[in-house]
């Protein structure tokens, strides 16, 4: 994150970083858990508590405890058993999100991305997957049009479609309105934030109390960094 950044917000970001708690109580994102999960959920949203647990070294109690805080006090929505970020999303893509945290689903698009047309023995064997599970999360893909099965005689192939990238872009305005009520949500709290760079896919905000203040980097483009994971 530090590359690219001027010399006085390195400074800031080495005084100021974002895994301390606040000394203030009520605001959600005075936890440093909280912020951590809050932000792992803009980049992963409907993240699967196992995930959430393993990636913050949290307990699924913890994550959950955590995430309906963050419900309450309208950072998060939950839908039909998932959490995500309010606004941050279109609430109808729950289930899309939901789909690319379950296991192998990430890691099968990214092979038809990589592979266009790629065989189902080969696909199988680039995930680590079963053929018949390979082929169960591929057609679970293509119900969702996010991969193209295109058959000829006993063998099949796996094509991205452009969805993602056509909600990618479509959802740019969400997110920039997503950014401005974040950054009023955290005023109304009195953590007086101050926005020190907006890159589009991502901001980096600075907040809190006379007493401490920490940086947070957000990111905002969720239709792209579902498909990551390990953050």
């Amino acid at each position: 994150m530090a590359r690219g950044l001027g010399r006085a917000l390195q400074t800031v970001l080495a005084q100021e970083g974002p895994g301390e708690d606040l000394e203030i109580e009520g605001p959600s994102l005075a936890n440093a858990r909280r912020r951590a999960l809050f932000r792992y959920l803009c980049i992963r949203p409907c993240a699967r508590v196992g995930e959430i647990g393993r990636a913050l070294a949290l307990s699924h109690a913890t994550v959950r405890w955590h995430e309906r805080d963050l419900v309450e006090k309208g950072y998060l929505e939950y839908d039909a058993g998932h959490f995500f970020p309010r606004g941050l999303i279109d609430p109808e893509d729950s289930g899309l999100f939901s789909l690319l945290s379950a296991p192998g689903r990430s890691a099968v698009l990214l092979a038809c991305y990589s592979d266009p047309g790629v065989s189902l023995l080969d696909l199988a064997d680039r995930v680590k997957l079963s053929r018949q599970s390979t082929s169960k999360v591929a057609s679970e893909l293509s119900d969702l049009d996010l991969v193209t099965l295109v058959e000829d005689g006993r063998f099949r192939s796996h094509y991205p479609t452009d969805l993602l990238n056509r909600k990618r872009e479509a959802n740019a305005p969400r997110a920039k309105a997503f950014a401005d009520a974040f950054l009023r949500r955290l005023a109304g709290e009195g953590l007086s934030p101050d926005l020190l760079r907006d890159e589009g896919g991502t901001i980096l905000v600075r907040f809190g109390t006379a007493s401490k203040r920490v940086v947070l980097d957000l990111p905002l483009d969720p239709y792209a960094t579902a498909l990551r994971s390990g953050h």
